[in-house]
């Protein structure tokens, strides 16, 4: 018994040497710190990274992911895992798994959708290696807009890319080294919409789209969202898909070409980038009214095609982090019907029309 006993102890102890190592040698957060809540199409989504450094010589390979969902009561709700099991291993649907000594990877949230309202914490646990685990709690939090929003368009839109699981915008990497040497630090398109004007059929241009005026929505009048004041405007740059990337060091918003922002209140900013140029007659310190026209959609800055991004952030600043939105008033449409949404959000691949009469 005695020589179980100690089997028993060393085991232990192993165990608890193990998860001191992982401790040390391995350091994961997430960012935000306070991840947001939203509610998109009737079901909780949750929008946050983890950030995981190798802090040892030694190669690490993530090689399962499990979540544990508990309510106020610590209770379980749900479970859900990533591992490296069968001829298509679910741990592939991570991209970055691997850190070769050294460094540090990023990787999205894999388990966005929770059960709504009822979900108080979120437990997950990394293995590498098959052998070292470490556990990590994330607690989330409702987000509630301050600031009653309209749609920045009014014709009929397409959501060409939102910020879903899989949208660019979503799975902006501001640790991949070339973004990261540019001062990016957060994801300020966390929650960012590229919207194209469409024609009954769903097409974004008339012809073969190589001309900027081919589609419908070059030139298409932007809307400010709410009541705001103006903190930034840009407004020279060509309608040429274009920007400098030696000036992303001293201003990221280079990316967006031409652009306005808004203040509409404490931590609350929205910004309207590729706009067509010359297309604003707004400055610095202006106020605007909900429903104003503030410019019109082009092809400045980092534009693949005339659309307008729209997102809204917690600063007009570097180092910004997006948040959700919710518009008043708008219709998807779903072939020959319409939903009427009196408060809610859009995303990837939604068709709107805006009902607002601003």
């Amino acid at each position: 018994m005695k020589k179980i006993s100690n089997i028993l102890i060393l085991i232990v102890l192993i165990n608890i040497n193990s998860r001191v190592w992982a401790q040390e040698t391995i350091k994961i957060e997430h960012k935000p710190a306070v991840p947001l809540k939203e509610f998109v199409d009737s079901q909780t989504v949750i929008n946050f990274d983890f950030v995981i450094e190798n802090k040892t010589a030694d190669t690490l390979k993530l090689t399962k992911v499990l979540l544990r969902i508990y309510d106020k009561n610590n209770q379980l709700l749900k479970e859900k895992f990533l591992d490296n099991n069968g001829t298509a291993p679910s741990i592939n649907m991570i991209p970055n798994k691997e850190l070769n000594g050294v460094g540090i990877i990023n990787i999205f949230n894999p388990f966005p959708v929770i059960p709504n309202d009822i979900t108080e914490k979120l437990v997950y646990t990394f293995t590498f290696n098959n052998s070292i685990s470490i556990e990590h709690t994330v607690i989330p939090k409702n987000y509630k807009q301050a600031v009653d929003f309209i749609l920045p368009v009014k014709n009929t839109t397409l959501v060409y890319d939102g910020h879903d699981y899989n949208a660019h915008h979503r799975r902006f990497d501001y640790e991949f080294a070339p973004i990261k040497n540019f001062g990016f630090s957060t994801n300020f398109m966390r929650y960012a919409y590229d919207f194209a004007k469409v024609d009954a059929n769903g097409k974004m241009f008339k012809t073969d789209g190589l001309q900027d005026n081919d589609w419908f929505s070059f030139g298409t009048d932007i809307l400010a969202v709410a009541n705001g004041t103006i903190v930034a405007v840009e407004k020279s740059k060509l309608d040429n898909k274009q920007f400098d990337m030696g000036e992303l060091k001293n201003n990221q918003m280079e990316l967006f070409g031409n652009y306005v922002i808004i203040q509409h209140g404490d931590k609350l900013f929205t910004v309207y980038g590729h706009m067509k140029q010359n297309s604003s007659t707004l400055k610095t310190g202006d106020k605007v009214k909900q429903g104003q026209k503030i410019g019109e959609i082009g092809t400045s800055g980092s534009a693949f095609m005339p659309h307008l991004h729209f997102e809204v952030r917690n600063t007009s600043g570097a180092n910004a982090e997006g948040l959700p939105s919710y518009f008043s008033d708008f219709s998807i449409l779903l072939g020959n019907t319409k939903q009427n949404i009196k408060y809610g959000t859009v995303n990837t691949g939604d068709i709107f029309i805006s009902n607002t009469k601003k």
